[in-house]
């Protein structure tokens, strides 16, 4: 087994190696965060945009399990009790727009990057799990919400075992994060992005009239910036490191070489409250992460990206205790990805202390949808356009 990702056995586009020049706006990171913001500010009309990174391959939009997702990281249920159930059905509403909004990207550039609108299960290991997930369908019903109940044998006609019952939601997709932000970078730099790769960003001066970069390959000057670094946005961020309102942590996933048969679910779908995910790729492979919260201190606080084999074990033993595959799975890859957690469990859109410094980053999971409509809600707050009332929770001013 090999320690390397899946996805980036595609080839990531990168870009120059040379020096960054003074320009408009520079966006901090080239994953799907950062393309996004400048491919929404360039449909927005704007000029003279830059995307920066440094280690490319890192980024967690790479290292991910492709899974594009509706509402967030909490079950409706989680959701409404920490949020209440006004601001719950209005993040869940936003959250099935940003879903909309990745597939008409796709559909308007016609990325091929293996998207495929096919659902998502949710299913839960034991009672407590299976319960709240009937309770957290009944909320998505009387919110109108299109969710829907599996009983424990049809999970288990669908190719599980030792499982109870599962939520499912026939709003949610899978793509190929490298293909789908490949094909959105070529498209911002067909209309004259420039994009400067293997180039570290030092710090982020946000005292001047123009906004000084400094990294290193020189400094460079621009009327604005937007730091799209998720969890490593606080490495050369003064805001986020004075905030601390974003932790990275370590997220583990294995990929099996193809499967002899065909598996009944091809759809994205995880397990134990979203703490195991996994999907099977078009070439027959299952892939499964997570785990860490079997892992005393949940992988938190690192930028390691050396697999850890205990989860690496606990892995595989999940599989052998939940799925029903009638042959040996062989696996071939395993790899880390540094995710972000934010402070409110939300991500943090728009302007940071200095009005001409934006920020989108701290997903908390399902960063694939949240990034790229993210990104279109930064745009819409940096020209002037109208934006949801949702915003006014993801102000990175406002930290608890």
């Amino acid at each position: 087994m090999v320690t390397r990702c899946f996805w980036l056995e595609e080839p990531l586009l990168l870009g120059s190696r040379g020096k960054p020049q003074d320009g408009s706006i520079l966006v901090i990171g080239s994953g799907v965060s950062g393309v996004s913001c400048a491919y929404w500010l360039i449909k927005n009309g704007l000029e003279g945009i830059s995307l920066i990174d440094f280690e490319a391959e890192k980024a967690a939009s790479f290292r991910n399990c492709g899974h594009i997702l509706t509402g967030t990281v909490e079950s409706m249920q989680a959701l409404a009790t920490i949020h209440g159930k006004d601001l719950a059905k209005e993040l869940w509403r936003h959250s099935i727009q940003l879903c909309k909004e990745l597939e008409s990207t796709v559909q308007i550039l016609s990325l091929d990057c293996e998207y495929e609108k096919n659902g998502y299960l949710c299913i839960a290991i034991d009672e407590v799990e299976d319960q709240e997930i009937k309770d957290s369908i009944k909320v998505l019903h009387n919110f109108g919400f299109n969710s829907q109940y599996y009983d424990p044998k049809k999970v288990a006609s669908l190719g599980f075992k030792q499982v109870f019952g599962a939520r499912f939601d026939p709003d949610c997709a899978k793509a190929h994060p490298v293909k789908f932000r490949n094909g959105l970078l070529k498209a911002c730099l067909r209309q004259g992005a420039t994009y400067y790769s293997h180039c570290e960003v030092y710090e982020v001066n946000e005292n001047n009239d123009k906004i000084e970069v400094k990294t290193s390959r020189g400094d460079a000057a621009y009327d604005a910036v937007v730091i799209a670094g998720n969890a490593y946005s606080p490495l050369f961020s003064q805001f986020y490191k004075s905030k601390k309102i974003i932790e990275p942590f370590r997220g583990q996933i294995i990929t099996s070489s193809p499967l002899k048969n065909d598996f009944p679910v091809k759809c994205s779908h995880s397990f134990d409250h979203g703490y195991e995910y996994a999907l099977v790729t078009e070439d027959r492979r299952l892939m499964i992460g997570g785990w860490r919260n079997h892992i005393a201190g949940g992988e938190r606080h690192s930028y390691d990206q050396t697999p850890n084999p205990v989860i690496e074990k606990g892995l595989k033993e999940f599989v052998k205790k939940h799925y029903k595959i009638d042959e040996y799975v062989k696996w071939d890859y395993s790899w880390t990805g540094i995710m972000a957690s934010s402070q409110t469990g939300l991500p943090f859109i728009g302007p940071c202390d200095h009005p001409r410094v934006f920020t989108c980053a701290g997903f908390t999971g399902h960063g694939f949808s949240w990034a790229h409509g993210s990104a279109k809600l930064l745009a819409d707050i940096m020209v002037g356009n109208s934006i949801p009332d949702v915003a006014k929770h993801f102000n990175p001013r406002i930290t608890t």
